[in-house]
């Protein structure tokens, strides 16, 4: 496994972000928001600068963390969670979406596109037929495109737990689609991610984010929040994952901010990896 970082959740300026990531030893980033924008929404002279930022650094970029489906599913109105930058769009809206989202990442040379299964509903259990459909057809554009699709786990979205992302798993055979498998989203809907939901998507996992939760429902390091992860990486590793590990810290440390949030998770993961006997590839 390798580690990885959401750029923006250090700082929305790339070439900072960048040079704290290589100063943590991590070449592999995920690109969410840059400068203000989520990175589906620059133009392409944009989008060549920051490939050359790339370049430059020596980075690889695992995934694209695109919008798609972070959006109603039926009636308009706010959004129900973070949109990161991202403009709120339509459910029209979202192929064009999903489409920028495919070019994006075959000019950065990521993998892995990220989507979502609209916004969550009083009972997901009654849309997801209509969910699964519109993920059969975005996996289908995907494949088409030498791309994989992660579906992540949302607690805003209709697909919050390991056992909805198993549900849909059920639903959609395609080799292009698979689960960004996300145990700190699953504990903001006071269900158990490992071993429960874990259960249910191990085997169809293209990606991981990583970030945790205390009892109280607040952001906290990984591993001080109440998800089991020297299990849960354990885990990872006995069943052959050899993805990435991207942490998305989504908390501050008080007078430091977002980067020492970030240094403070690198470390702890590493720790916790020790403690789980999982070797990180440099």
């Amino acid at each position: 496994m390798r580690l990885s970082v959401i750029t923006d959740e250090i700082s929305l300026d790339l070439e900072h972000a960048l040079g704290v990531c290589a100063d943590l030893g991590i070449r592999a980033v995920e690109l969410r928001a840059v400068g203000g924008a989520n990175i589906v929404s620059h133009d392409q002279s944009s989008l060549q600068r920051i490939k050359a930022i790339l370049a430059d650094g020596d980075f690889d970029v695992c995934a694209i963390s695109s919008p798609f489906l972070k959006s109603h599913l039926y009636e308009g109105g706010a959004p129900r969670g973070a949109m990161h930058f991202a403009t709120p769009a339509s459910r029209e809206e979202q192929w064009g979406i999903l489409e920028r989202s495919l070019r994006v990442a075959r000019l950065l040379g990521a993998p892995v596109v990220r989507a979502f299964s609209f916004w969550r509903v009083e009972k997901p259990e009654e849309v997801r037929e209509e969910v699964a459909d519109v993920l059969s057809e975005a996996a289908r554009r995907t494949e088409s495109a030498g791309l994989m699709l992660g579906l992540e786990n949302e607690h805003t979205c209709n697909v919050g737990t390991g056992a909805e992302a198993g549900w849909a798993l059920g639903q959609i055979s395609s080799p292009s689609f698979g689960v960004i498998w996300d145990p700190g989203n699953e504990a903001m809907l006071e269900s158990r991610p490992f071993p429960d939901g874990y259960g249910h998507i191990r085997g169809r996992i293209a990606h991981v984010h990583l970030k945790d939760v205390d009892e109280e429902g607040n952001w906290v390091r990984v591993g001080t929040g109440v998800i089991d992860y020297p299990g849960q990486l354990h885990a990872l590793a006995e069943d052959e994952y050899a993805g990435v590990l991207s942490l998305e810290t989504h908390y501050e440390v008080a007078d430091d901010g977002l980067e020492e949030a970030t240094r403070e998770s690198v470390a702890a993961l590493r720790e916790l990896c020790g403690q789980a006997g999982v070797e990180l590839e440099s």
